[in-house]
């Protein structure tokens, strides 16, 4: 079997995605039932243009302990990569003398409200199953469990 041809699009071509971008979502969101199911020309209607290049903007809150220095803080970054706002909760961290004082629900708040006010279409956090008080932290702040698989790559 021969070898297909792979062509990276040149910018001026990204509109051919578009419509399959629309089909994917429109396949994909059946396996979310909580998730309002669009038809693929809404959901073509709402992906815009394909930009060749996004940018990202980091927003941290933080909480002061009482001799003024950081407590705890919340790192989130920013960035549409073409197919809407996304909000990612990178960073959550309470120092142990600070921990069980409300500070991580306060500083989760924040995340959720900026993502919020700013109309993020999808927001997300990663942390590790055994992470009982984060995953707990997380759940209370509203973000849930999903169904995707996360493979990640790592240069060997």
């Amino acid at each position: 079997m021969r070898k297909p041809d792979v062509e990276r699009l040149r910018e001026e071509d990204f509109e051919l995605v578009r419509p399959l971008l629309a089909e994917l979502y429109a396949a994909e969101q059946a396996h979310y039932e909580d998730h309002p199911q669009l038809s693929p020309n809404e959901l073509q209607s709402i992906v815009g243009p394909i930009p060749s290049r996004f940018v990202g903007e980091n927003v941290i809150f933080a909480v002061r302990g009482p001799g003024g220095s950081l407590a705890g803080f919340c790192w989130c970054v920013l960035f549409d990569p073409g197919t809407g706002l996304e909000g990612e909760v990178a960073e959550v961290y309470v120092s142990p003398e600070h921990r069980r004082a409300g500070i991580a629900a306060a500083l989760l708040e924040g995340a959720v409200s900026l993502f919020r006010e700013r109309g993020v279409t999808l927001g997300y956090v990663w942390t590790r199953d055994a992470n009982e008080a984060a995953v707990s932290a997380y759940k209370k702040a509203g973000f849930e469990a999903n169904r995707q698989l996360v493979l990640t790559w790592y240069p060997s």
